[in-house]
Parts: structure tokens; C-alpha cells; sequence
């Protein structure tokens, strides 16, 4: 079989999940390839969608504070951006004849690609919230379709990361993880991969320093590249990025931007959460958690060192957070590992 994967050119978007399912699938003999952005094509098992742009290609950022401004409107669908991934895919598909197209969930120029040819589509869903954002979506995606003369189709299968307690109706999968510890440190903080580019002019991380400097515990915070002029307290450790969930395997309590990936591997470690939200999907994402009582949600605009260190401070000490943060990790566990997705995905067909 030969499967067609496609992703937006983002890293955290095709790691940890496109790029070793692509490779699963050629463990188990069948062709498969990815089609993402020319900034994404240094990674295995990639084909390059010419008109793809990553993030960092769209200039500066806004002259977004968090700390002052709020969370950040994203415009998480762009018709003529769909229109480009649809028409670079049937370039190659024409040719290279994919059986079905697989695509993670912000990628949508597959789904209408696999419309066009008439086959199969199926999706790895990697930001289950992040449809709801988009204003009148399904309505969106018809006017692309029909700039191609196509009517839509529901997906064959559907591939979740999380168990039903996060979102239902899904088949449902792990993700494997390192499972390595170490003497680590009680609190994580991080904001994740995508942050950075719209940090300029914030000291949301100065904030978050401060805060981990007020507690009685050992912190690691990761403040990414370029000159750090925030505070240094001696109980935390600044470093430009850390090994997440290595950390969170012995680690106390995670304070998070809540995106999907890294909520996913603090369910898998069973730590609890301080969710920061700053954009995209990660404020349902962090109500989630907090729905769940798996941690709190905290918003960023106004944010103060003592008001984050006092959530901090009450999902260290509150005995329930870990309880139940715990009991979700054990759900977890007992989902197959995503990598037999390939032989669910044939059953589908």
C-alpha cells in the first residue's frame, strides 16, 4: 500500500508522531512518504510541498505581550494556503499514485488532494480543540473545494492521542515515550517550540522565573536561545531547552503553554499542571485539564510572579492533583502504541 502522509512544516507538528508513523508504516512494508514545506525537508521520509511556508516565513511577529495583551488570535485555516498544499500534492500524487493520503490534523490540503483523486483520506489527530477555533470550517473547506470541482468525504479513520476521557469518539492510541528518569527537579516549566517566535518584547518568561523563584523547590525553566536579562534565581535552572519528558517522569507539577503535545506527554507521565495558554488551541486545552482536575488554568494576561507561584503552590501541595493526574496516566497506558495505526488504518480500507 502506498500511504501519503502530509503535515504543515512545523516541527512539534510532525514530531513525535508523523515522521515515526511514516517510518511504521515502511516497518511494515508499505510505502510511505511525507509531504510538508521546503523548512521541514531536511527530516526522513519527506517530499517537498513548494508553496508551503513555514511560520518564521511570514516576517516578524505581531507586537504581541502576552503578559499585557492575552491570548493570541491565530488564524489556524488560510483558504489560499489549502488551495497551495492541495494543488503541490496533486503534482506529486498524480505521478506517485498514493492509495490513501494520511494527514495530521491542521493539514488540510490532503484531505482535499484525496478528494480529487478519489481515494481514501485518514487523520492523526494531533490538536483535537483546534478545529473548534475555526469560524464556520466546514464551510471554508467547501469553497476550496470548490475551486476544484470536488465534493467533501468524511475520513475512513481517525486516529487519537489521548483516551476517550480527552476526546471521544476517536479510535485511540499512545504515543510512545522516554521512559528514562533522573534526579530531576520537583517543577518543569516550558512553553514549547512555536512560543519563541512570538516572544519578542515579553518578559512573560521573567515572570515565570520570578515565580519559580519564590517556591522551596528545585525548577528548570527553558528560556530558549539569545540573551537571557531575567532574573536567576539559585533554586532554578535556566537552560535553552530541556528534555521534556524525561523531566516530567520525575517531576512534581509541569507549568505549561498547554499545547497538545506536551499536555499529552504530562497525561503519559502522570504530572499535574499550571496550563498558561497563549494561543491557537491551548486555552481549551488548559480548561481541559482543569475540567479533568488534573491541574489549573491560569491566564496570562496580567500575570504576576506571586500569582503564578500561588498555583504552583497549590498543585504542589493538593494531594488530588496528583491522584488523579496519576489514574489518567494509567488510561494511558493501556492504549495500543500508535505505531499499530498502519494495521488499523488497513482494516478501514
Amino acid at each position: 500500500m502506498r500511504v501519503l502522509l502530509t503535515s504543515l512544516p512545523i516541527h512539534s507538528h510532525l514530531m513525535p508522531t508523523v515522521v515515526p508513523l511514516a517510518r511504521a508504516f515502511r516497518e511494515k512494508g508499505h510505502d510511505a512518504v511525507i509531504a510538508t514545506g521546503p523548512a521541514m525537508a531536511h527530516l526522513e521520509h519527506t517530499v517537498v510541498m513548494p508553496d508551503i511556508p513555514a511560520p518564521g516565513d511570514f516576517g516578524p511577529p505581531p507586537p504581541w505581550i502576552p503578559e499585557r495583551d492575552g491570548t493570541l488570535d491565530v488564524p489556524l485555516f488560510a483558504d489560499e494556503l489549502v488551495v497551495r498544499a492541495a494543488a503541490n500534492l496533486l503534482d506529486f500524487a498524480r505521478n506517485w499514485r498514493p492509495d490513501v493520503i494520511v494527514r495530521e490534523t491542521s493539514e488540510y490540503g490532503g484531505q482535499i488532494a484525496a478528494e480529487v483523486l478519489g481515494i481514501p483520506h485518514a487523520v492523526v489527530d494531533i490538536a483535537p480543540f483546534a478545529p473548534l477555533e475555526i469560524e464556520r470550517l466546514d464551510e471554508r473547506k467547501d469553497k476550496v473545494r470548490a475551486r476544484f470541482h470536488v465534493a467533501g468525504t468524511d475520513p475512513v479513520f481517525t486516529a487519537g492521542l489521548t483516551p476517550p476521557y480527552w476526546h471521544p469518539a476517536q479510535h485511540h492510541f499512545r504515543v510512545p515515550t522516554d521512559q528514562t528518569t533522573a534526579d530531576g527537579p520537583e517543577v518543569v516549566a516550558t512553553f514549547g517550540t512555536n512560543a519563541g517566535l512570538l516572544f519578542s518584547g515579553s518578559k512573560l518568561l521573567h515572570v515565570v522565573a520570578d515565580a519559580l523563584g519564590r517556591l522551596p523547590v528545585r525548577s528548570v525553566l527553558a528560556i530558549g536561545t539569545g540573551e537571557w536579562t531575567g532574573p536567576r534565581p539559585a533554586n532554578v535552572e535556566l537552560r535553552p531547552e530541556i528534555p521534556q519528558q524525561q523531566l516530567l517522569n520525575t517531576a512534581e507539577v509541569f507549568v505549561t503553554h498547554a499545547g497538545y503535545s506536551s499536555v499529552r506527554e504530562a497525561l503519559t507521565a502522570g504530572v499535574p499542571m499550571v496550563a498558561v495558554p497563549l494561543f491557537a488551541d491551548q486555552p481549551r486545552n488548559a480548561a481541559k485539564a482543569e475540567e479533568l482536575k488534573t491541574g489549573v488554568h491560569v491566564e496570562v494576561k496580567g500575570l504576576t510572579a506571586d500569582a503564578l507561584a500561588e498555583k504552583i503552590t497549590q498543585v504542589l501541595d493538593v494531594k488530588a492533583y496528583h491522584s488523579t493526574a496519576g489514574t489518567l496516566a494509567a488510561q494511558m497506558s493501556e492504549l495500543p502504541v500508535f505505531t499499530e495505526i498502519p494495521d488499523h488504518l488497513v482494516s478501514a480500507l
